[in-house]
């Protein structure tokens, strides 16, 4: 077949995203003891980390300022609001000694209940509740803006999840 009739590429995994950092070793601190990640070091520039997952993220040290925002973030999922209520205790707590910059209040939104940490370089980290599964659900959804909208942005599906991980 020629490479020509194709549409788009085929890949078979989402295999990794990248952060940054000013600074490798505090970086490693932050991911291995404050957010429990799997660290291994690959240079003396770059870590990788995975949690659970075999999904990786690469924090590679970079001389300028990161520029992430509230759109360009990382989720952590916990199964219940107890579990991020705790996490958000736990978070103010080591704020200080983490060097994190900002954290938000937990609050509902599009159908999580959740809050946000911006790391010592300045990416962001969502803490939240989600099914076993995260976002997957969304893609049993008729892919339409209505679809989404009749759904409440996942809100309607929350309650049953939430009710299976508490029988659990």
């Amino acid at each position: 077949m020629d490479s020509s009739d194709q549409t788009g590429l085929k890949p078979r995994l989402l295999s990794h995203g990248t952060v940054e950092t000013n600074d490798l070793e505090t970086a490693r601190r932050f991911y291995g003891e404050f957010l429990g990640m799997e660290v291994f070091q690959t240079s003396s520039r770059s870590i990788m980390m995975r949690l659970n997952s075999t999904t990786t993220i690469a924090c590679v040290e970079s001389k300028t300022e990161n520029v992430a925002g509230i759109y360009s973030h990382f989720g952590l999922d916990f199964t219940t609001r107890d579990e991020v209520d705790a996490a958000y205790e736990t978070a103010v707590a080591q704020q200080e000694k983490y060097a994190i910059r900002k954290i938000t209040r937990p609050v509902d939104q599009h159908g999580t209940y959740s809050f946000y940490i911006i790391d010592f370089d300045g990416n962001w980290w969502e803490i939240l509740t989600n099914p076993v599964d995260g976002y997957s659900y969304v893609f049993e959804t008729p892919e339409n803006t209505e679809g989404w909208r009749d759904q409440n942005q996942g809100r309607g599906r929350r309650p049953d999840w939430e009710q299976a991980a508490s029988e659990t």
